[in-house]
């Protein structure tokens, strides 16, 4: 009895670590509202452990009502938690009134039959209802991946919550009562199997919530902070897995260099508060300008690199030049209404040829520009000494 009674009280401690772990990983990453309601889950779910383990110091009625409605909001919280991390919104009026009516229910036969065993059936059923509705409402968000393995894990806990309850109460029998519950295999076997069912579900979440965390500090340290495009290092990752062939129709991909004109005057007369305005607005320009499989860097400064794939030169030059026309007709408040206009270099970046020599190429047809007057487009002519890109091929 006394291994027994370590055994349950360890339980709540490890589903209580749980409710800490989500809440550790909240304080990382404080827009993902989903590990509040889980972090509740499982501290709700830590309490219901401990009053079921005390409740031989309880009024059974007491006792019966409270574990109804603990158990109850861990279902309700855990299933927030599902609805928030994949609809972004909770079905809170559904959730709160099904719990309710179950706990009305619960209640009625709890007080009105002497055996626990129908009230049981009430409560345990409902609570796969909860489960079974959110994983039937999810479904379409949860077909693949790690997203699949805890919709897998969720179901297996419902069918083993069932099967669990109907074997006790086969092997009990009907005639249990509330003095013989504390203590006994139905009460046991219940936090046995809330234990493993809470372990496996926080395993896989971790695991989900991980790998979320992790690709969001990736996607930081390769995107510019201040325009939201990638960065140098995002930029020559991205190359780096960028496909080796080019479509059949494609002579090569196209390769732009953007630089605003005159943007250290615009630092010295208005500041660089509103020349990072500025920036940010030109980064806007460039990357809607540009396809879904295009790559749009900010490489230092005020200079910007632009990788159109299998477009070769003709579409480099319609894409600089369509960016060009915009950016002289863009008011910006910052600078009192006036406009920046941008030069360009263009080149393409053939077959058997490196993404070192193409931004060599470009880097030279972007000096022509500024060269001839700026706010103008030119196109690489011959190979120039590389100033760009170092070290990438």
């Amino acid at each position: 009895m006394l291994g027994q009674s370590y055994f349950q009280l360890l339980n709540p401690l490890i589903v209580l670590t749980f409710s800490g772990g989500f809440l550790l990983l909240w304080n990382h990453a404080r827009d993902i509202r989903s590990l509040l309601f889980f972090a509740a889950s499982y501290f709700v779910g830590s309490c219901a452990m401990i009053a079921d383990f005390f409740q031989f110091a309880m009024d059974p009625g007491f006792a019966s009502l409270l574990l109804g409605t603990l158990y109850l909001s861990v279902s309700v919280f855990f299933c927030a938690g599902l609805y928030q991390l994949y609809w972004n919104r909770v079905p809170w009026k559904a959730l709160t009134v099904s719990a309710a009516v179950l706990l009305f229910l619960y209640c009625l036969c709890r007080f009105s039959i002497d055996s626990v065993v129908p009230s049981a059936w009430i409560i345990n059923i409902g609570v796969a209802a909860l489960y079974s509705r959110a994983l039937f409402d999810l479904r379409r968000h949860m077909r693949a991946g790690i997203h699949r393995i805890l919709q897998g894990v969720a179901f297996a806990g419902v069918v083993a919550l069932l099967l669990r309850t109907g074997a006790v109460f086969w092997h009990i029998g009907a005639s249990m009562t509330a003095d013989d519950y504390a203590g006994s295999l139905a009460s046991v076997t219940l936090q046995l199997l809330f234990a493993v069912a809470s372990l496996a579900m926080a395993a896989v979440l971790f695991i989900m919530y991980g790998m979320e965390i992790l690709g969001r500090l990736k996607r930081s340290s390769e995107t510019d902070p201040l325009t939201g495009v990638l960065n140098r290092r995002g930029f020559e990752a991205r190359v780096a897995a960028f496909p080796d062939g080019l479509s059949p129709e494609a002579t090569g991909h196209g390769l732009v260099i953007a630089d605003i004109d005159g943007f250290k005057s615009v630092n010295d007369r208005f500041g660089h508060d509103a020349g990072d305005r500025v920036i940010a607005r030109i980064a806007r320009l460039l990357e809607d300008a540009a396809g879904e499989e295009s790559l749009v860097a900010r490489w230092g400064g005020e200079e910007f690199v632009i990788l159109i794939p299998n477009g070769g030169e003709p579409l480099a030059r319609f894409y600089a030049e369509s960016v060009r026309t915009a950016a002289e007709t863009i008011g910006h408040d910052c600078l009192k209404g006036a406009a920046v206009t941008i030069s360009f270099g263009i080149a393409e970046w053939r077959r058997g040829d490196t993404l070192r020599s193409a931004c060599g190429r470009a880097d030279a047809a972007l000096y022509e520009a500024k060269q001839a007057g700026r706010n103008c487009v030119r196109g690489a002519v011959k190979p120039p000494p590389l100033r760009l890109v170092e070290g990438v091929a």
